[in-house]
């Protein structure tokens, strides 16, 4: 049992959170009961779904289906749970994939709650947290390694808060795969994976080096099964260069992954443990550590945190998106004056077309970010700010989440790139086409960077076009919107969303 905040005292319910991982699903379930948080069921599967990304990173079918499968199973359990209280996040073998937006279709059909794709320095906080959330409080700084199967992530931080994160594309998987796909153990191949894996690291091993830290804790299946096989070895789950030694002994006189026969480790992580060791071994040598504890703790149990809102997400993102600003220097005065005209338009139009309010987030963000790439250049801004956001890590956004921000960024001004809208889901096609219309009209209508008085302009729908109406009045005072406008017109007879104006007589364009 665990304390939470104050504000679940009083509450009776049930939370799950689910992570799709390259080698395992899994999924946790709690329950709050009296402002204490009980561990009420979990459930894994081995999906290897990892295995399944060919060389052009296409998710093969029989690996998506066995994935299908197993969320159906994780439905069944979760059914009565409302879809706001289950999080499912998915990692980087969905971050690869080319074929991931359709998959990610039928996958949120079969488990009855949305999926957000979560960035490797996303996936690197969450499973901090979750690391954090189940040990003491030490006031310690500690290292965190993650060994997943698609990815390794690198975190240090202290109490609640990670410093420095990173994810590595190298894990249990998708080394076994490139090393020991034919279930062969023999000392060249440990020894081209070391290096490998080493060559990974490298780039970010003096910037973690440099840092210092009390404790180094590691957690997911990799390091809690080799910290199970050298507690039965030795009588102690601490892991050490010289168990790692050991270990990679007995898997040479092994001779084949089949044959691998330690205590503690299970049939369902014997095929990737070769992978995982070698993993973890180069993390070790490359941080000169000389031990290693084990957490039972990782990204699911993060996942839950952020659900039952420690570290609320809807209040994490805005932090994120205002310390974004903050960090490249944009005018806020602006930004608000941007943000509140775009949030004026889109209550004109929300229910004729039937727009949710998380588009009412998105286009609030992309307001208060639409200058952070003026710090970069004047020419392009919109480009740079497109890319700054997308390749920031902003805590408690999904990897989907985040691009809609950043393809919002990008074509806020001059000629939009339509072919953007290839890349969303094709239910969200019809809302995000409006949303950038809204977007791209307030920043027509604050280019001035004055306060203005608004004197009955408005927009409306019809026949699934906007339309901009003004009075003469506002025509005759606003010249540079009035132009902007005209611009914005012509643009948008290319796209997919029209933009009609109600020009008074002698006024049209």
């Amino acid at each position: 049992m665990l304390k939470i905040s104050g504000f679940w005292r009083n509450r009776d319910e049930e939370f799950a959170a689910i992570d799709l991982g390259s080698n395992s699903f899994h999924m946790i379930i709690a329950k709050v009961s009296n402002g204490q948080l009980t561990i009420i069921d979990r459930l894994k599967e081995s999906v290897l779904l990892g295995y399944g990304l060919d060389e052009d990173n296409a998710l093969d079918d029989i690996s998506q289906q066995r994935a299908l499968d197993c969320l159906g199973r994780f439905q069944q359990r979760i059914a009565h749970l409302p879809s706001a209280r289950v999080r499912a996040v998915g990692t980087r073998t969905l971050r690869l994939a080319v074929n991931a937006a359709p998959f990610l279709v039928r996958a949120e059909q079969t488990l009855g709650v949305g999926i957000h794709i979560v960035s490797g320095a996303e996936e690197a906080r969450l499973v901090y947290q979750g690391v954090a959330f189940g040990i003491e409080d030490d006031h310690l700084t500690r290292l965190v390694i993650d060994i997943g199967g698609g990815s390794t992530e690198l975190i240090v931080g202290q109490d609640f808060m990670p410093s420095t994160l990173e994810s590595l594309g190298m894990g249990c998987v998708s080394i076994t795969k490139r090393f020991f796909a034919h279930g062969e153990i023999n000392k060249a191949a440990i020894k081209a994976a070391e290096i490998y894996c080493l060559q990974k690291i490298e780039p970010f091993e003096n910037m973690f080096r440099q840092q210092t830290w009390q404790r180094a804790i590691g957690c997911s299946g990799t390091i809690k099964t080799i910290a199970s096989i050298l507690d039965q070895k030795s009588g102690h789950p601490a892991i050490t260069p010289d168990g790692l030694k050991w270990l990679i002994k007995h898997c040479l006189e092994a001779k084949t992954i089949e044959a691998l026969n330690l205590p503690g480790l299970s049939n369902d992580r014997k095929p990737v443990f070769m992978g995982g060791l070698i993993v973890l071994r180069a993390c070790m040598q490359a941080l000169k550590l000389n031990t290693l504890e084990a957490s039972p703790w990782a990204l699911r149990e993060g996942v839950l945190f952020d659900l039952l809102g420690y570290d609320s997400i809807s209040d994490m993102r805005e932090r994120s998106v205002t310390e974004l600003a903050k960090r490249f220097h944009t005018d806020a005065i602006h930004a608000q004056r941007t943000q509140r005209i775009a949030l004026q338009l889109f209550k004109q139009v929300q229910a004729k077309m039937a727009l949710d309010d998380r588009w009412l987030d998105y286009l609030s963000w992309a307001c208060l970010l639409q200058e952070v790439g003026l710090d970069i250049n004047h020419d392009q801004f919109h480009v740079h700010g497109g890319y700054i956001i997308e390749h920031s890590h902003l805590a408690g956004f999904g990897y989907d989440e985040q691009n809609r921000l950043a393809y919002l960024v990008r074509n806020q001004r001059k000629k939009p790139d339509w072919s953007i809208l290839d890349k969303l889901p094709k239910e969200d096609v019809a809302a995000f086409v409006v949303v950038l219309q809204i977007f791209r009209l307030a920043c027509i209508l604050t280019r001035a960077r004055n306060e203005f008085q608004d004197i009955g302009w408005s927009i409306s729908v019809e026949h699934g076009a906007l339309v901009f109406n003004a009075p003469p009045a506002w025509w005759e005072a606003q010249p540079l919107a009035a132009a902007g406008l005209a611009a914005e017109a012509n643009l948008m007879k290319k796209g997919p969303g029209a933009l009609t104006l109600t020009h008074p007589i002698g006024l049209s364009d």
